[in-house]
């Protein structure tokens, strides 16, 4: 059975909201771009259909651009401008049976662009290449959500600047202050990021070549770091790295 890559209502929308008007999308088998996926004009794939496929005036596939896509299976969909600059790309592409995309993962270069694209609906799964720039690490999927879904805490969830929130995938909740946003240079000082991990309690992961650098941190719950990474009080701390609050037994 063919795929419809989108109901020609729907709009292609660049990473600032508007319509991604005469912009491009170029079809591939799967998200490492190795083969060109085959499109066809026709539900019956007989025909074959131009690829990078070129939108309409509205941002839109149908008969006012180069006509219907059609394609079996799922897509990964590069989106391009019409000045040919790359800004998007949705991995694991198929379609409601109303022609609308489903089971997309957009790629974002980080929380901060994840935050600023006013296109991101619910529903939409986002991969974060960084936390806070590409291939720094901490880089996690979110799905987004209803707005005031979660209690923002820039690692559960994120406020996004069109009102919804990012909530971090339970899959991806492996408990790393990376994650959360600390950098672990051994210069920045990480304690707001790492209580935020830590007052999840549990297994949390020390990533080895990394130094955390902290002031205070408060630990009341079951907490147990594995890995062989480093955690440092700043020089200009005063009192404990560690206070551990007591509980009554009985």
């Amino acid at each position: 059975m063919a795929n419809d890559a989108i109901s020609p209502v729907q709009q292609f929308r660049t990473f600032t909201g508007v319509a991604n008007a005469n912009g491009q999308i170029e079809f591939f088998t799967d998200s490492g771009r190795g083969t060109p996926k085959l499109i066809f004009s026709d539900e019956a794939l007989t025909v074959a259909q131009s690829n990078p496929y070129t939108l309409d005036d509205s941002g839109r596939i149908g008969p006012d651009a180069e006509g219907e896509v059609h394609y079996q299976g799922s897509a990964t969909l590069v989106h391009t401008d019409s000045d040919g600059i790359e800004f998007r790309q949705d991995d694991e592409v198929v379609v409601t049976s109303d022609g609308n995309v489903s089971q997309i993962t957009i790629h974002e270069e980080s929380v901060a662009s994840m935050i600023a694209n006013t296109a991101l609906v619910v529903g939409n799964i986002v991969r974060t290449r960084g936390y806070h720039a590409p291939n720094f690490f901490g880089g996690a999927r979110y799905i987004i959500v209803a707005g005031a879904t979660g209690t923002v805490d820039s690692y559960l969830f994120h406020n996004l600047g069109n009102g919804l929130q990012a909530k971090l995938l339970d899959r991806e909740q492996h408990k790393t202050f990376l994650v959360a946003g600390a950098r672990g240079d051994g210069g920045t000082d990480d304690t707001s990021a790492m209580q935020t991990v830590i007052d999840l309690g549990g297994n949390i992961t020390v990533e080895g070549g990394f130094t955390f650098i902290a002031t205070n941190l408060l630990i009341s719950v079951n907490v147990r770091f594995v890995g062989s990474g480093a955690i440092k009080q700043a020089n200009s701390s005063s009192g404990d790295l560690f206070q551990i609050t007591s509980i009554a037994v009985t």
